[in-house]
């Protein structure tokens, strides 16, 4: 799906928690600054509270187990119950995020009985500057040619990706190729009062649904294999 990113349409964050939570396999980026590590946790919290196991596969050391257990005492929620259906697995290079995402996350959301999982910074191992644009390229290709048979099998993934300008520029285009393998892209923006507001590029479908100034939904085992959550952790940026 090729995108207009001058066509953004405000949506409110139900329609983006209801296309995750929907049955089916799809592709979905959210794109902005750092606040949507912060949205994709509470999205994450809110999937696993329904009783639904959920990997989360983190290239930019940002899960947030604090918010996790937040969510579940505000709620009255058992923590480690909530804790227990979370699978947090990491990759530090680009090599293990292939090979995350790849090889071991489809074996393991079958035998957990799950079909969602979310990424963080997918793309940021890809700026590491150690590994050739050419051979980061051919896994950009080789992990997109693979979302189309998770798509096949049924399974949702949820991509975090904050905006970079890198250096040297070839590889901003990563981000537009991932877009293109997306069945659906939104925004977050911060606007000068640092109220959150979502966006939708080129939707394939009209918003009937956006409440002007939607807020947020606020609550107010680390490894290169997945384990479950047990505890805490945490370029140039294109915006603040």
């Amino acid at each position: 799906m090729k995108v207009n990113s001058n066509a953004l349409v405000p949506v409110s964050p139900k329609h983006l928690a209801e296309a995750f939570s929907a049955s089916g396999g799809n592709i979905i980026i959210l794109t902005g600054q750092s606040p949507i590590f912060r949205f994709s946790m509470l999205l994450a919290a809110a999937e696993v509270s329904k009783g639904n196991p959920l990997a989360i596969i983190d290239g930019c050391n940002r899960f947030d187990i604090h918010l996790l257990t937040r969510f579940a005492r505000e709620r009255q929620l058992n923590a480690d119950s909530l804790l227990a259906r979370v699978y947090i697995s990491r990759g530090f290079t680009c090599y293990q995020m292939e090979a995350a995402v790849t090889t071991k996350l489809l074996p393991f959301l079958r035998s957990v009985g799950s079909t969602k999982a979310i990424i963080f910074g997918l793309l940021d191992t890809l700026y590491d500057e150690q590994a050739s644009f050419r051979e980061t390229q051919h896994i950009l290709d080789r992990m997109r040619d693979h979302f189309a048979l998770l798509r096949q099998g049924g399974i949702t993934l949820f991509l975090a990706c904050k905006e970079w300008n890198i250096l040297p520029k070839e590889r901003n285009a990563f981000l537009l190729q991932l877009k293109e393998a997306a069945t659906s892209v939104f925004h977050l923006q911060i606007n000068e009062q640092q109220y959150p507001r979502l966006f939708q590029e080129h939707p394939r479908a009209p918003i009937s649904e956006h409440r002007k100034g939607t807020p947020w939904e606020e609550p107010s085992r680390h490894s290169p294999t997945l384990l479950t959550a047990r505890s805490p952790r945490g370029r140039s940026s294109s915006g603040a």
